[in-house]
């Protein structure tokens, strides 16, 4: 039986006809809305992995500066650092805890939380950072974050104001031992926050602190409530601590204050803003 070309040929052009033409309209806004799509799922998720490798990156950090202080202190037989703030700035600049951490071998760079490794651009509030800057001492007075213009400390973590010798965290604020402090589990030495250190007032459950406006920080200046510096959403709704026990944790902000920041401490819960 003879095969006519022509009708063999007209199918063939046809099919590769259909197969070699281009994307209609409809086609490509479709595609276009996958990707959109695929892109509005992953976002969030890619989002959350960073948060959570910078908290991680963050506890890191207070561990290595937790191990400097611990070798700091076993060097001194207990003893808590000296208050340095009437001395003049090169003593400060050496003796504060930040110097300490230096002498100790810390990294530079350890000074920093990954979540907020970069100084706020703004020169107010005397370069307290926030939830996503850190703070730096180029706007501070010569001392411990600042030896002279050229010279100066920038970092996202605080000390505990408590912790030092002669002005230390007994209920009479008189104890220059951390062998003569109870509860290490509980209390703080080093943590996320706006300024080199904090010592925050207690309160009492029945007349709590009061809180900050936000949990950004971007308000947070000099002359503040003291617990307005760490009370800041860098990790979620929480901040890393580093407490007396060698141990350094995630804790909610509600929670800051159940923690015991000097002995004698009234621990309760506190009543924050949402954000």
């Amino acid at each position: 039986m003879a095969v006519n070309p022509v009708r063999v040929a007209r199918p063939l052009a046809a099919r590769l006809s259909r197969r070699t033409r281009g994307f209609t309209l409809t086609e490509l806004l479709t595609v276009v809305g996958l990707i959109a799509l695929i892109a509005a799922l992953l976002l969030p998720v890619v989002g959350r992995v960073r948060a959570t490798a910078a908290a991680a990156g963050c506890l890191a950090h207070l561990r290595q500066l937790g191990t400097a202080w611990t070798m700091y202190m076993a060097e001194n037989r207990g003893r808590l650092p000296e208050y340095v703030g009437y001395h003049d700035a090169e003593v400060q600049w050496k003796e504060s805890w930040p110097g300490i951490m230096e002498r100790q071998k810390a990294k530079v760079n350890d000074l920093r939380c990954p979540a907020a490794d970069e100084p706020s651009p703004s020169s107010g509030r005397r370069g307290y950072g926030t939830a996503v800057h850190a703070w730096t001492g180029k706007y501070d007075s010569p001392g411990q974050l600042k030896l002279n213009p050229q010279t100066y400390r920038e970092g996202s973590y605080g000390y505990n104001g408590y912790l030092v010798a002669e002005m230390g965290a007994g209920a009479a604020g008189h104890k220059n031992y951390l062998s003569g402090l109870s509860k290490w589990a509980t209390l703080p030495v080093l943590f996320d926050c706006a300024y080199a250190d904090a010592r925050p007032s207690n309160g009492q459950p029945s007349f709590p602190v009061r809180p900050p406006p936000d949990l950004s920080g971007q308000h947070v200046k000099p002359g503040d409530p003291e617990h307005w510096k760490f009370l800041l959403a860098r990790h979620g709704r929480g901040i890393n601590v580093y407490t007396a026990d060698g141990s350094a944790a995630w804790v909610r902000l509600e929670d800051l204050y159940a923690l015991s920041w000097k002995d004698g401490w009234a621990p309760y819960r506190l009543d924050l803003p949402i954000k």
